[in-house]
């Protein structure tokens, strides 16, 4: 939990394993309420009784099973199933962008609010965003919009939606999309938006534990074990530096230059190690919908965070993180699965930089993930 108080107001933000974090608010005149009083006594005492009771997984197939449904729907009205996949895709992402910030506050609610009073007008109203999303200095009725595309907001193209279909988009945007679990977001939404595979909507998917059997041995471990035959070395390199520095009083030239030299090594240490890792390519030939990818991403991106972390304990300037969803690869036969497989990678990426304070892609939001490519393998 994180807790702040400026002794007129408590926030409880809850950040448990697995679970939608959840936010509490309480005032001091809150505490006249013992429902009040017995939340700040399990923020102090039985920090338990705070836990979400949801997870992210169950939102993630929430989330799934309503588009699941929208999908079915247009499908029926006789709209073919790749453009409906493409534009329910759209717009998943879309309330994903809403819940984290990337759209301006509120934008697309208003939408879905007016078009539950005009439905007619509501396949207008997401071409005029997705175009706003197309390209540098989109707008909507004077608001500025991102620029997003990455080739999933390329053009305009929407479908129309009923009353009761947007209706249904509401209540789906009424869930906690920055928390969608993007470890299984993709298996579960191709299963609701591929046709032929609807049959197994409820049926089990690998989850991020055994997924992290394979990355564990074959991607961890392996880089971490580098890592820690080259930290000692930058370590021995910055105590020869502090220890010339320290008799900087008595110095001369000759200690001077030992000293830079000792301070050089090391960041050309470090420097190596990270090229390594910016340089890591992982490719997975038959990716399904991304999860693998997706967690790849995530342990790579982990790594170089925490290499970046221990090199400033050292002394060392801290640089900003470089990894990015160009170091993971894909190849996917089923455009449904390809398709999603770039949009779990583009959350993923999001998920990871809100999670460790920083600042979201940018110009252009979703960089081309031309390096998932929806052919055959072999």
């Amino acid at each position: 939990m994180l807790v702040v108080c400026d002794l007129q107001s408590w926030v409880i933000r809850t950040n448990w394993t697995n679970t939608v974090s959840a936010t509490h608010s309480l005032t001091l005149d809150d505490l006249r309420r013992p429902e009040a009083r017995l939340m700040l006594k399990a923020m102090l005492a039985e920090p338990e009784r705070l836990r979400p009771g949801i997870t992210r997984e169950k939102l993630t197939e929430d989330a799934a099973r309503q588009f699941a449904e929208l999908a079915l729907r247009l499908r029926a009205r006789g709209h073919e199933p790749q453009a409906v996949a493409h534009f329910i895709n759209r717009l998943v992402f879309c309330l994903f962008a809403d819940d984290v910030g990337l759209l301006p506050h509120g934008l697309f609610d208003k939408m879905l609010a007016a078009g539950r009073k005009m439905p007619e007008r509501f396949q207008g109203f997401c071409a005029r965003l997705f175009q706003a999303m197309h390209k540098p200095g989109g707008e909507i009725d004077f608001t500025p919009v991102d620029w997003f595309n990455g080739g999933l907001f390329d053009d305009d193209a929407a479908l129309q939606l009923l009353g009761p279909d947007i209706a249904l988009l509401q209540r789906a945007a009424a869930l906690d999309w920055a928390e969608v679990d993007a470890s299984i977001f993709g298996t579960l939404f191709e299963r609701g938006l591929d046709p032929e595979k609807r049959s197994q909507l409820g049926a089990h998917y690998t989850d991020r534990a055994k997924i992290d059997l394979i990355i564990g041995p074959v991607l961890l471990r392996p880089l971490e074990a580098e890592w820690a035959a080259v930290k000692p070395q930058i370590t021995e390199a910055m105590q020869r530096a502090g220890e010339a520095a320290r008799a900087l009083g008595r110095t001369t030239p000759q200690r001077e230059a030992a000293r830079n030299r000792a301070a050089d090594e090391a960041a050309a240490l470090l420097g190596r190690f990270l090229d390594r890792l910016r340089r890591f390519r992982v490719l997975d030939p038959a990716c399904g919908s991304g999860n693998f990818l997706y967690l790849a991403l995530q342990a790579l991106k982990d790594i170089e965070h925490r290499v970046m972390l221990e090199a400033e304990a050292l002394g060392l300037p801290r640089e900003f993180p470089r990894i990015g969803p160009e170091v993971v690869l894909g190849i996917e036969l089923n455009p449904y699965a390809a398709e999603l497989a770039r949009v779990s990678v583009w959350i993923g990426a999001i998920q990871w930089a809100r999670r460790n304070g920083m600042p979201t892609p940018s110009d252009p939001v979703l960089k081309p993930l031309d390096h998932i490519q929806c052919r055959d393998a072999l």
